[in-house]
């Protein structure tokens, strides 16, 4: 019962039409501000938990979760080793390779790429490649034929059975002199992850890897697959006591962290960034609650006449005040959850609607605009403005119920 008198005076003075239009406007731009702010952190955080989500997906299904190199990146006896590595408990896949960087060339255009050579037989523990193939055939057996992913087709201009120059950073020697070492290969297959390895990653068969490179039954070492892709460094540690001197371990945190770190850290500035919305949001009810006070003195003096205390009056301006924040959330929420959860349909629509690629798959790393909403972020950005618009409510809420009721009739 304490608080039902302040809640009926509270909604009153909020839905109050006919006086105050001034004071009713900004409340309401007020709650608006914080609807934007809740809708904004909401949305953005989602699409920041798709990106790192695609990430672990799309550009490490590709991506092994460690490498054991050979010394000078030459691995002789791979088969003894490879049963080692196998043999741990933490270790989904291990698979034999050939890498190194290259150029393909198809007429007047020419992209520089990096090239596996990897084995059919045992990839598909480490990789997704074979199940990512969007057209033609997988590299079942040792021919000159080379696997592209499909930006990097379209940007040569190359489909299954056109025949590309491959250049490698070695050199031949002829009587005329040194010239990089070049072989023609035939597109057996295209491939799709939906990432950036699409437009800068080739695959051939491992003995044509072997020969292209000259290693004879070397490789250059083995891609690793764990069980816990976030416990690779780890893993890839200890392993490093088994092997013998030499041998290098390199784990995906070393190739491709830069890129995880960097999300995490746009991430939370942009969380940063948004957050100072629902803080301004927050400072306009201080604003709004001091102008209400100002404006509403003689009635809050008759209050104090007819026996409100002044914990009453602090409680009926507490309900002004987070009424405004309350709506602003709710509207917030309302608005923000259903398009964090459907921002690639919305985005799609906007793409045939307007005729024009909004998220180039050229440019970005992905072809499309990820979403991931958890519920534990949604509290989290509730409850935060909740206590900030809590705070903004307790010092116009205190500074009413210091009005003595004398003061404020006498001069009114």
């Amino acid at each position: 019962m304490a608080w039902s008198y302040p809640i009926r005076i509270g909604f009153r003075y909020f839905f109050s039409r006919r006086r105050d239009r001034f004071l009713s406007v900004v409340t309401w731009i007020s709650l608006l501000g914080m609807a934007v702010g809740i809708t904004s952190l909401i949305v953005v955080m989602s699409v920041m938990n798709g990106f790192e989500a695609e990430l672990r997906n799309r550009v490490l299904s590709l991506v092994p979760h460690g490498f054991v190199d050979g010394p000078d990146r030459r691995l002789e006896d791979w088969s003894a080793l490879m049963k080692t590595v196998s043999e741990q408990s933490s270790v989904r896949g291990v698979s034999p390779y050939t890498g190194t960087a290259a150029m393909l060339v198809r007429g007047d255009r020419l992209r520089g790429i990096q090239l596996y050579g990897i084995d059919p037989a045992t990839e598909g523990s480490v990789s997704d490649i074979e199940q990512q193939m969007v057209d033609g055939n997988y590299l079942d057996k040792p021919r000159f034929e080379i696997l592209l992913g499909d930006i990097l087709a379209r940007r040569l201009q190359l489909t299954v059975g056109d025949r590309v120059t491959l250049v490698l950073p070695t050199v031949t020697v002829t009587p005329l002199g040194l010239f990089p070492q070049e072989k023609t290969l035939e597109v057996a297959g295209i491939f799709s992850a939906g990432a950036d390895v699409d437009g800068n990653t080739a695959f051939v068969h491992l003995k044509v890897g072997q020969r292209l490179l000259r290693l004879g039954n070397a490789v250059n070492g083995l891609r690793v697959e764990f069980d816990d892709l976030f416990a690779a460094p780890e893993e890839l540690a200890k392993l490093a006591n088994l092997l013998p001197a030499g041998v290098e371990t390199q784990s995906w945190a070393q190739t491709q962290g830069s890129l995880f770190q960097a999300v995490k850290m746009e991430k939370r500035m942009v969380r940063l960034l948004l957050f100072f919305i629902v803080v301004i949001a927050a400072f306009n009810i201080i604003s709004i609650l001091t102008m209400a006070v100002s404006q509403r003195r003689p009635a809050i003096a008759v209050l104090r006449t007819m026996g409100a205390t002044p914990t009453t009056i602090v409680r009926i301006f507490l309900v002004y005040g987070l009424l405004t924040a309350v709506l602003g959330i709710a509207l917030g929420a309302l608005i923000g959850v259903p398009v964090a959860m459907n921002v690639s349909e919305l985005i799609a629509f906007l793409e045939s609607s307007l005729g024009m690629k909004v998220f180039n798959p050229d440019v970005y790393f992905i072809s499309a605009i990820p979403s991931v909403f958890r519920w534990l972020d949604f509290a989290l950005i509730v409850s935060v403005a909740l206590a900030l618009s809590v705070l903004a409510t307790l010092y116009p809420a205190w500074q009413s119920a210091r009005i003595e009721p004398a003061e404020a009739l006498r001069y009114d």
